[in-house]
């Protein structure tokens, strides 16, 4: 089931902590939901004083325009962009919209700086998040803190900034899972798979995220990865499991539970059809999973 987002009013919190230990990393300068109704709702980098600050904006519902580098953007629902204080941009509500709503976060900070350059570089400047992706989650629950008034400190405040980079970085490191020529419904549920692969999911739960019938879905799938929803989520679930083996002392048994597998028996079975290796012995091989990986039937 898709996140709905709540909203009891639009609101800004703005913050300004001085302490230098927390804003040469990352820091809380921002956080907003808000709508636009009218055309004369924009944004130029031009007029704005916060040169030293890194926004991201996320789309709720509507859509609206984002000029950057010469170009153009439509920024719709479940769409977001990050602005570099050095880029010239200018974004704005167009007339065509019937509205535009957004939640976003400004950040400053010399962790935040090496994130957005490596996001700009590596990627388009609108990036599609599932609502139910972890840094969208993180993000409502930064605004949510904020609404409260339960973010006084600045250790606090820069320890939700760094996180929600971490998340930032998470993310766009499995983006590689899709092309952009891909249907955004076969998109919405890759998304939806790697934020859910660690819970009791399968391909009609994709498919609902997808909003197509299981059958059309599953044709649809396969037409497009060249792979089942099934295969799809094995293969994801084991590669997962495998980045466990490596780089934790879990046990198999709690591998198991964090990858979306109901004990370390079902683990071993799918993990030895799919690799020709149980857990343990690819454990104490430590190579890329990429290099043992047999396509799941």
């Amino acid at each position: 089931m898709l996140t709905q987002f709540h909203l009891k009013e639009y609101a800004t919190y703005s913050y300004r902590f001085l302490e230098s230990r927390t804003t040469n990393v990352a820091q809380l300068c921002s956080v907003g939901w808000d709508k636009a109704y009218s055309s004369l709702d924009n944004w130029n980098n031009n007029l704005r004083k916060d040169t030293g600050k890194y926004l991201f904006k996320y789309t709720v519902s509507g859509y609206g325009t984002l000029t950057i580098g010469g170009k153009e953007y439509k920024v719709d629902a479940g769409k977001a962009f990050l602005i570099n204080k050095l880029d010239d941009y200018y974004y704005y509500f167009p007339k065509e919209s019937e509205n535009w709503e957004f939640i976003f976060l400004t950040l400053s900070g010399d962790e935040v700086n090496k994130c957005w350059n490596y996001i700009q570089s590596a990627f388009q400047p609108i990036i599609r998040f599932h609502p139910e992706s972890s840094p969208i989650q993180l993000l409502t629950q930064i605004y949510k803190c904020a609404s409260e008034k339960s973010i006084m400190d600045p250790f606090h405040a820069s320890s939700l900034s760094y996180g929600f980079v971490m998340e930032l970085y998470q993310y766009v490191k499995s983006m590689d899972a899709f092309t952009d020529d891909w249907p955004e419904s076969i998109i919405r549920s890759i998304l939806f798979a790697r934020n859910y692969y660690h819970k009791e999911i399968g391909p009609d739960e994709m498919a609902e995220s997808a909003n197509l019938s299981r059958y059309h879905f599953s044709r649809l799938f396969k037409q497009t990865t060249r792979l089942t929803p099934i295969q799809y989520l094995t293969k994801l679930r084991i590669e997962k499991a495998a980045d466990l083996l490596n780089q934790t002392r879990y046990s198999i048994e709690e591998i198991a539970e964090n990858v979306g597998y109901a004990n370390a028996n079902y683990l071993t079975k799918v993990f030895r059809k799919t690799t020709t290796m149980t857990p343990g012995q690819y454990r104490k091989k430590s190579a890329s999973i990429n290099e043992h990986f047999i396509l799941p039937e």
